[in-house]
């Protein structure tokens, strides 16, 4: 299970049961009943802890996220080298695969995609210098596109049985992201020159 920080014991076992129940059903069939019958606990018990059923997906989501206010992370993310943040987010995906692969599954929640692309978009932008001529909605559409880039490699290779050593992946991730996905399949393209504006009006 994911590190409970600050959780009693009781909440622990409820998060546990939750768990347990996700793995073998959607979340929709999950019920309170079902939850306090494995923890051993009663419905006021649940109540205290969680408003209902959506708040306590959303705070077991929150354990399974980055937490950029850690020291560690925040000299990841001061470096210039986004390539550390990446491998730490491949460690983080390793960790966590498990609840991943359910989360980000059909049966999973559309919701943790999304926080994950957030906190993706988050740890890209720390990245950033100053970019001189790019407007915010270039700037918003670049790191949003990287970060959709990020999540779908790291889901993409941790669902592969034939899948690389985690260095190779970096390697080629981060060619992707230096050289383009066009000049790493041959590709030629061109939008004859028109400006943003000329494709826009």
């Amino acid at each position: 299970m994911p590190q409970f920080r600050n959780n009693t014991k009781t909440k622990q076992k409820m998060l546990r049961a939750f768990w347990q129940l996700y793995q073998e059903k959607a979340f929709n069939q999950i019920t309170v009943r079902e939850i306090i019958g494995l923890a051993d606990c009663n419905r006021s018990t649940f109540y205290a802890y969680f408003a209902d059923m959506y708040d306590l997906l959303d705070q077991f989501e929150e354990l399974l996220l980055p937490d950029l206010t850690q020291p560690a992370i925040q000299k990841i993310i001061a470096e210039e080298d986004i390539s550390l943040s990446v491998q730490h987010c491949m460690a983080l995906y390793q960790e966590y695969q498990d609840y991943y692969r359910v989360l980000l599954g059909k049966n999973g929640d559309p919701a943790f995609k999304d926080k994950l692309t957030k906190i993706l978009d988050q740890m890209i932008k720390a990245h950033l210098g100053q970019n001189e001529g790019q407007s915010s909605f270039e700037v918003d559409f670049l790191v949003e596109t990287t970060a959709a880039i990020l999540l779908t490699t790291l889901i993409f290779y941790f669902k592969r049985t034939d899948r690389p050593q985690a260095a190779e992946i970096i390697i080629l991730l981060t060619k992707v992201l230096n050289q383009g996905v066009a000049q790493q399949l041959g590709w030629h393209l061109s939008c004859k020159g028109e400006t943003w504006n000329e494709l826009t009006n």
